[in-house]
């Protein structure tokens, strides 16, 4: 529960894209995207407890047009 409380601070609402090995424990680490903008947003590992938030991916894809 502590880990989707922490999920839900960092990313807020999101949807899972897919999920790879972990590199840091070899367990599942899963990516996340906005359900609305369907852009990657960031991905988590509940094993390790880590959670990276992407940013500037949509300045960068803002730039390029």
């Amino acid at each position: 529960m502590h880990f989707e409380l922490l999920l839900e601070a960092i990313l807020g609402q999101r949807e899972i894209i897919h999920e790879l090995e972990c590199s840091i424990c070899g367990f599942n680490e899963t990516y996340y995207r906005d359900p609305v903008t369907k852009q990657s947003i960031g991905r988590a590992c509940k094993t390790c407890n880590f959670v990276q938030k992407f940013e500037g991916v949509k300045l960068a894809e803002e730039r390029a047009s």
